[in-house]
């Protein structure tokens, strides 16, 4: 599974999470809303096999990790990378693996 970090850029007024559904809606993509609580929910295209975990302050959208799931995920990530372009938001890989030693101080 590939994880994108999704974040507003800087100076990026306020987006709604309706304007992350239209706008994956607006590619052709069905998007359905799972609410896990008041300030999360999961953004779920099935087509793609694409899910967004979205942190929701107030009536905007702080942050969203996707998850690619599909064995291509360049029509996810193609996806993913328009509506964030869209909305004036930028697409950071997630880098899940912490466990990077590389340092030679030993």
């Amino acid at each position: 599974m590939t994880e994108l970090l999704v974040l507003p850029a800087w100076n990026t007024i306020p987006t709604p999470f309706s304007a992350w559904v239209e706008a994956l809606t607006k590619l052709g993509h069905a998007v359905e809303i799972e609410r896990e609580s008041a300030g999360v929910h999961w953004l779920v295209v099935p087509a793609l096999q694409l899910r967004g975990y979205v942190i929701v302050d107030g009536l905007a959208v702080d942050a969203i990790n996707f998850e690619l799931e599909a064995f291509d995920t360049g029509p996810a990530r193609d996806a993913v990378e328009h509506a964030a372009a869209v909305l004036s938001w930028e697409v950071h890989d997630d880098d899940t693996d912490d466990d990077d030693d590389t340092d030679d101080e030993d």
